[in-house]
């Protein structure tokens, strides 16, 4: 992993999130971009004055440099003289659609890693709910993470690796694995519905081919998938949870169960999501 790229409305949340980010990036020895959205409004017709926004885009452009210029700061505040020492760019641009302007970052910044704040209860900004989220997550093309408000970073020793083993998911298990790797993390795979050959087969990809030893397995009931893998994340005091994602699957339909949104909610699990 290179370049993280941290999404910020400038929200507790959303620095939680980046404080996160930064301390993932120096384990991983990954450069840092931050990016602020100012969402673009149409212009109001003003009498006698004639076209006219909210405030002029330049003052905003500016408070949101001041922001990210400040959380910058405070990222490098943080920083662990020990480790490596991520660089930080940052950047603000003017558009309608977070998604978009992600999906174009990830593809000329070439970045690994996209990382936003859950969805929690007051929320500042727009950018964090729901809808957006969603369409970040359908249109990132790479692996997003979920940061859940409170929640820090305090290694990644158990990372649970929900697979539908439908395919291989060569890039997937790839990513998983690397993170694993670098993390010294161990791997739980679990499995909705009946074990087959296709759970001994990720299992020994990720052994044999990935050359990563230290992963077993876990069958879980196929009912109540969401609220089943957020129960037992809990019980293996797991950092991390990792999901693949499938287009047209919204997050809402991702996170099926009441109880799986509570873990993003509830200041408990972070949640990888993956491209299949």
């Amino acid at each position: 992993m290179k370049t993280i790229l941290v999404l910020t409305d400038f929200s507790k949340k959303a620095e939680n999130a980046a404080l996160y980010a930064m301390k993932l990036a120096e384990k991983t020895c990954a450069n840092i971009i931050l990016f602020h959205l100012i969402e673009q409004m149409d212009a109001v017709n003003v009498p006698e004055t004639g076209s006219w926004v909210a405030e002029d885009y330049e003052v905003f452009k500016n408070e949101s440099l001041r922001g990210l210029l400040y959380l910058k700061d405070t990222l490098e505040t943080g920083h662990d003289p020990h480790a490596f020492k991520p660089a930080i760019h940052w950047f603000n641009d003017i558009g309608p659609e977070l998604a978009n302007s992600v999906a174009a970052i990830v593809q000329n910044e070439h970045i690994d890693l996209v990382v936003m704040g859950a969805k929690g209860d007051n929320v500042v900004s727009h950018l964090f709910f729901g809808s957006d989220a969603s369409r970040v997550l359908a249109n990132a093309g790479c692996p997003v993470l979920f940061v859940p408000p409170g929640c820090t970073y305090k290694g990644m020793h158990t990372i649970v690796f929900a697979n539908d083993f439908k395919d291989d998911y060569t890039n997937a298990v790839q990513f998983v694995t690397s993170l694993a790797r670098v993390c010294n993390s161990h791997i739980i795979l679990t499995h909705f519905g009946p074990y087959d050959n296709a759970a001994f087969h990720c299992l020994e990809l990720i052994k044999s081919v990935h050359q990563y030893a230290w992963v077993s397995s876990r069958l879980l009931p196929l009912e109540n998938f969401g609220e089943q893998l957020t129960h037992f994340a809990t019980g293996v005091n797991a950092d991390m949870v990792v999901t693949i994602h499938h287009p047209g699957i919204t997050l809402d339909k991702l996170l099926n169960g009441s109880k799986s949104k509570k873990m993003l909610n509830q200041n408990e699990v972070p949640l990888m999501v993956l491209p299949a």
